[in-house]
């Protein structure tokens, strides 16, 4: 290879390279969860936060429990990886959960329940479980965000609504309130800053209040406001 040169694939980060093990050996997804949960403290016990702990190995093999499991010599409670994660209460194999995780990053368009089910061999309903999950994980925190707008900023407000079929012969779709009340559509409501960030919600419901309190919660009040004349 000559000077200048960089062999191929030098650009992973130890994520990327790492990742597919994880997605194909169970014991791999187990330690690869592990590594980058406990990378800033170390192993310690989620329950008591005490560090003083240890795996638990099995007796005939000398190896690691099959459950992957830690004790914790503070409050004597035995727990895994899983534990205060999406992954708890969960016996889909951790495995899978890399995967899917995987492809929900590097997906730019998303990848659905139905992709999972057909690339890890997991049912239906425990893959759309498993996206479920994982898209409450990735949601952003907008409150440890800084607001959007400013002075001298525009911030544009508006909802619509998404999902569902109309369920009356001849109903179409539109944006006017009401039109689908009872369609099982779902409100989304979006607040986009004019060359910066956009954040959109999920309110259970479209009215003056709930956008108000989205507004003052993630726009300066300093701010000029652009919307339409609905009610709301």
């Amino acid at each position: 290879m000559s000077k200048g040169q960089r062999k191929v694939g030098s650009d992973k980060s130890e994520i990327v390279a790492t990742i597919p093990r994880a997605c194909a050996d169970e014991q791999a997804a187990v330690e690869f969860m592990e590594q980058y949960r406990w990378k800033k403290t170390g192993p310690c016990c989620p329950r008591c936060g005490d560090t003083d702990v240890y795996q638990m190995k099995d007796r005939k093999t000398g190896g690691r429990n099959k459950r992957f499991l830690w004790r914790c010599n503070g409050c004597k409670q035995q727990y895994t990886v899983r534990v205060g994660t999406v992954f708890e209460d969960s016996r889909i194999p951790l495995r899978h959960w890399c995967f899917a995780f995987w492809a929900a990053s590097v997906s730019k368009k998303g990848v659905s329940a139905l992709q999972i089910k057909r690339q890890t061999g997991v049912t239906y309903k425990s893959a759309l479980f498993l996206m479920h999950r994982i898209r409450f994980a990735m949601a952003p925190d907008y409150s440890a965000m800084p607001k959007l707008g400013g002075k001298g900023s525009v911030v544009e407000a508006d909802e619509t609504y998404v999902g569902g079929k109309p369920r009356h012969k001849g109903q179409k779709g539109g944006f006017r309130r009401g039109v689908f009340d009872n369609t099982g559509k779902a409100p989304i409501v979006a607040i986009v800053e004019r060359g910066g960030n956009i954040r959109s919600f999920a309110p259970a419901d479209v009215t003056a209040a709930n956008v108000a309190q989205i507004l003052r919660e993630n726009a300066k009040t300093e701010s000029q406001l652009m919307t339409d004349r609905s009610a709301v």
